[in-house]
C-alpha cells in the first residue's frame, strides 16, 4: 500500500481489528461501501462453513481493502443475492465484479487481483505504489500529453483495449507534459514531441521494454500488440543512438547500441567500458579520472577505454542496475565478461588493466 494517511490507516484497522466487518444489516453494508474506492463483502448463509472460513484467509492477506462478512437476508436482498458468493464493489469502471467459481482463498485473491485497479489507471506520486507493488507485473504505458486534441478520444481507445487483458496487463497512461514524469519519458528514450506514444515493460528479475510496430493508437492496434506480446512474437525493444561519426576519434571511445557488440566483444581488444548516466552525480565525478585513462591507453596496441550512455542505449548482453557500472571485456573468443569493484583511482585502473582484468575484479556471483 502507499505512504499517504489512509493508506496507513487503512492498514491499521486491518491489522488491529477483525480480518473482515460482520455486517448485520443492509445499512451497515451501505457505510462499508461508501467508504473505500474498493470493497469486498462475503455473503453466507453459514459463517461457519468452508466457503466462509476460505474468504477469511483472503481477508487476512490483504491489506489496503476493506472486507465486510455477512449472513443477514436484508444484506443478500438488498445486493440481489439468493445464495452464498462474494462481490467486489468500486467506485469506478463497472462499478461491481460477482465472483465467479470455487470459493477458495487463491481464487479469490486472483479475483480480487483482477478487478480492484481501474481498467486504466493513471501513473502519479500516489498510484505509483499500487502500480508497482500490484500482482501484475506487465504493464502498457501509453505516454499522453493532457493538452493534445482529441485527449479523451484516444484514453478511450486504450481503455477499450483494456478490457481484453483484465488480470494479465496492466493498462497505465502517463501525462507526458507533467515535469515530474520526464524522467520516465527518457528512462524509454522518448521525447515529449514523440507523445501520444505505447510502451510495454515486464519487471520480472530483468525489466524488459517492448515497442509497437505501429504507431496507431486505435483499440484494435493497441490489442494486436499486446496479444502479439503474450503470444511471445514481439521482440525486446533495445534504444540506441546513432553513432557519431566521431565515435573513434577520442581516447575514450563513444559506444551506442549499434556499435557496442563488434567493439566491446573484438577478439583482439581488451576493452573496458563505463556505463554511465549523464545527469548522474558519481558518473560526472568519474569523467575526469575516465579521460586520463584514455589518454594514457590511447596507442596501446589491444587496450580499448570506452563510454556509453546507458539511458540512451541499451545491449541484450549486458543489463545495468546502477552508475557508474565498469565492466571489462577480455579479448579471445569466449565473450567473457569481467565487473570492475576496485578502486575508482586512475591507479587502480591501471592495475586492474595491466593484471588482465584480475586485480580489482568483482568476485564471480
Amino acid at each position: 500500500a502507499g505512504r499517504e494517511a489512509d493508506d496507513i490507516v487503512s492498514w491499521l484497522k486491518k491489522r488491529t481489528g477483525p480480518a473482515a466487518t460482520t455486517l448485520t444489516d443492509a445499512a451497515a453494508a451501505e457505510t462499508l461501501v461508501d467508504s473505500s474506492e474498493v470493497v469486498v463483502i462475503g455473503f453466507f448463509k453459514d459463517l461457519a462453513s468452508e466457503p466462509a472460513k476460505e474468504f477469511l484467509l483472503a481477508a487476512e492477506s490483504v491489506d489496503d481493502i476493506p472486507f465486510g462478512i455477512s449472513s443477514s437476508a436484508d444484506v443478500f436482498s438488498k445486493y440481489q443475492l439468493s445464495k452464498d458468493g462474494v462481490v467486489l464493489f468500486k467506485k469506478f469502471d463497472e462499478g461491481r465484479n460477482n465472483f465467479e467459481g470455487d470459493i477458495t482463498k487463491d481464487n479469490l485473491l486472483n479475483f480480487i487481483k483482477s478487478n480492484s485497479l481501474p481498467l486504466v489507471i493513471e501513473f502519479t506520486e500516489q498510484t505509483a505504489p499500487k502500480i508497482f507493488g500490484g500482482e501484475i507485473k506487465t504493464h502498457i504505458l501509453l505516454f499522453l500529453p493532457k493538452s493534445v486534441s482529441d485527449y479523451q478520444g484516444k484514453l478511450d481507445n486504450f481503455k477499450s483495449a483494456a478490457g481484453n487483458f483484465k488480470g494479465k496487463i496492466l493498462f497505465i497512461f502517463i501525462d507526458s507534459d507533467h515535469s515530474d514524469n520526464q524522467r520516465i519519458l527518457e528512462f524509454f528514450g522518448l521525447k515529449k514531441e514523440e507523445c501520444p506514444a505505447v510502451r510495454l515493460i515486464t519487471l520480472e528479475e530483468e525489466m524488459t521494454k517492448y515497442k509497437p510496430e505501429s504507431d496507431e493508437l486505435t483499440a484494435d492496434k493497441i490489442k494486436e500488440f499486446c496479444n502479439k506480446f503474450l503470444e511471445g512474437k514481439i521482440k525486446p525493444h533495445l534504444m540506441s543512438q546513432d553513432l557519431p561519426e566521431d565515435w573513434d576519434k577520442q581516447p575514450v571511445k563513444v559506444l551506442v547500441g549499434k556499435n557496442f557488440e563488434e567493439v566491446a566483444f573484438d577478439e583482439n581488444k581488451n576493452v573496458f567500458v563505463e556505463f554511465y548516466a549523464p545527469w548522474c552525480g558519481h558518473c560526472k565525478q568519474l569523467a575526469p579520472i575516465w579521460d586520463k585513462l584514455g589518454e594514457t591507453y590511447r596507442d596501446h596496441e589491444n587496450i580499448v577505454i570506452a563510454k556509453m550512455d546507458s539511458t540512451a542505449n541499451e545491449v541484450e548482453t549486458v543489463k545495468i542496475h546502477s552508475f557508474p557500472t565498469l565492466k571489462f571485456f577480455p579479448a579471445g573468443s569466449g565473450r567473457n565478461v569481467i565487473d570492475y569493484n576496485g578502486e575508482r583511482t586512475l591507479e587502480g585502473f591501471k592495475k586492474f588493466l595491466e593484471s588482465g582484468g584480475q586485480d580489482g575484479a568483482a568476485a564471480d556471483d
